[in-house]
């Protein structure tokens, strides 16, 4: 008896193995880390020479002003409207921002999250991952479910699969 249920298991979980993921969404399970990684993942991949200065907030760890350091990335990634992958990624930040309780504005203001630096990109790059990392490591984000189609409309802002793979998203 035990024998026809574990192979009866066994052949459902095989069987939904090789059906395309439109079938499978129950399978899919895209979380916020996954949608994480792809903005990690095409910031990294982001090597246009952007001859533009930016503000980065100063307090990226700061929980009191991640609502405020979210809004303020996204405004700077605005700035740059001729970059496909920047503005998936800011696309995505939008989608964070509605999903994420720490990214919720609080009803009181603090004066420090007004705080910002004046730099090139490539500085504000590395301050928009590390607050990613930041709110990745924070657990605190509702499932966020896209299919592949929705990750890469324009064909043009893709990961590499070698990077997909160091990752273990492969």
């Amino acid at each position: 008896m035990y024998l026809h249920l574990f192979l009866f298991l066994f052949s459902a979980g095989v069987s939904s193995y090789f059906l395309p993921l439109k079938e499978t969404p129950h399978l899919q399970n895209k979380t916020k880390s996954a949608i994480i990684d792809e903005m990690l993942c095409l910031l990294e991949a982001e090597n246009e020479s952007i001859n533009e200065q930016f503000f980065k907030p100063l307090h990226i760890k700061n929980q009191s002003c991640a609502p405020y350091n979210t809004e303020n990335f996204i405004k700077e990634l605005k700035k740059i409207p001729t970059c496909k992958c920047m503005k998936r990624v800011e696309k995505d930040m939008i989608q964070l921002e509605k999903t994420c309780p720490i990214l919720e504005k609080p009803s009181s203001s603090n004066s420090r999250c007004s705080e910002m630096a004046e730099t090139d990109f490539p500085s504000f790059k590395e301050s928009l991952e590390e607050f990613l990392k930041w709110v990745n490591g924070k657990q605190d984000c509702s499932n966020i479910v896209r299919s592949e189609s929705g990750l890469y409309p324009d064909s043009k802002c893709r990961c590499p699969d070698s990077w997909k793979s160091r990752k273990g998203l492969l």
